[in-house]
């Protein structure tokens, strides 16, 4: 199983959190991507507030690439192990979506 997480809201953060740290224990998941958009980018380049997914092996942190443009944030400001998305953030989740992956709004 794989899954896409979006968090959008930076007051959400710590949900995303739990939700991408809780999922990654079940056996039958094999990646979870959590895309950061929005208010939510904060996130990226603040290692304390993510530290839960960024120690687990099977979580990918992305930034989304329009929310970084729009708060100046630059790929030299994010904390190792965030890549920002190729695109769009929700250019991302909608790829995935057609990939079959889960996806989740927190």
């Amino acid at each position: 199983m794989k899954a896409i997480i979006q968090v959008s809201e930076k007051e959400k953060i710590p949900m995303g959190n739990i939700v991408a740290t809780h999922i990654a224990v079940l056996k039958d998941v094999e990646t979870i991507e959590v895309v950061f958009l929005e208010s939510a980018i904060v996130a990226t380049t603040n290692e304390e507030m993510i530290k839960p997914m960024l120690d687990e092996k099977k979580v990918i942190v992305m930034a989304c690439r329009t929310s970084m443009g729009l708060n100046n944030v630059k790929e030299s400001d994010l904390v190792k192990g965030v890549s920002p998305t190729p695109q769009g953030g929700f250019i991302e989740i909608i790829r995935r979506q057609q990939e079959g992956w889960y996806y989740i709004h927190v």
